[in-house]
């Protein structure tokens, strides 16, 4: 327990922690195995697997310290999602997810929930680029999503065609990213995945029990 506290009194001072759904080794593997591939219009990744993540689904970076003494209540929870999408451009590859299952459910503060499966990291495209590259899809007119009460993604179709799952084509420009080739994919069938909420210096050290 005291190492618990000293952990907690350690990241409570530290201004880059974020508190996150981080997968266990099972689901990370999951991913990279089903969900990751190299890609012939995204030449950053081509032999390049030092910026494969499939490690987390951020709740919101840097807390402020009343919000992580709400979060810590939660630690070692397991939270279950569902995969809604795959989409990925010349310079990330990333999943939208969904919480599901009981009431204790934990909010991304993100705009667009999700798993970052993988990027160039050559600037700007970091994996703080994944949130924005849904945003593209968005402000392209190529998807349409439905929101839950928390004004988070719960469903996705293509725009032009609902019955569509599939989308190869162009996001354009804009004042902070350039044009990219781009795919997406709708999953109709159940992906689930779980991690444990949990802050990354208390999970990079193993202190965070599942509950």
């Amino acid at each position: 327990m005291f190492d618990f506290i000293l952990y907690f009194s350690l990241i409570s001072l530290s201004s880059s922690s974020y508190v996150a759904v981080f997968l266990p080794d099972n689901m990370k593997m999951f991913l990279k195995e089903n969900i990751f591939h190299f890609h012939n219009n995204s030449s950053p990744f081509n032999g390049n697997t030092r910026h494969i993540y499939c490690d987390h689904s951020t709740l919101e970076f840097s807390p402020k310290s009343d919000a992580m003494n709400e979060y810590k209540l939660h630690f070692g929870h397991v939270q279950h999602m569902k995969v809604l999408a795959y989409a990925e451009d010349e310079n990330a590859q990333a999943i939208l997810i969904h919480p599901i299952g009981d009431k204790d459910n934990h909010i991304s503060i993100n705009q667009y929930p999700h798993i970052t499966i993988s990027v160039s990291d050559i600037k700007p495209y970091e994996p703080v680029y994944s949130n924005d590259l849904w945003k593209r899809f968005m402000d392209n007119q190529i998807v349409q999503m439905q929101f839950d009460e928390k004004d988070k993604p719960k469903s996705i179709v293509l725009k032009d065609d609902e019955n569509i799952r599939e989308w190869n084509g162009k996001l354009t420009g804009n004042s902070k990213y350039v044009e990219t080739q781009a795919y997406l994919k709708i999953f109709d069938d159940n992906i689930d995945l779980y991690g444990i909420v949990c802050v990354d210096n208390l999970w990079k050290n193993n202190k965070c029990q599942k509950n």
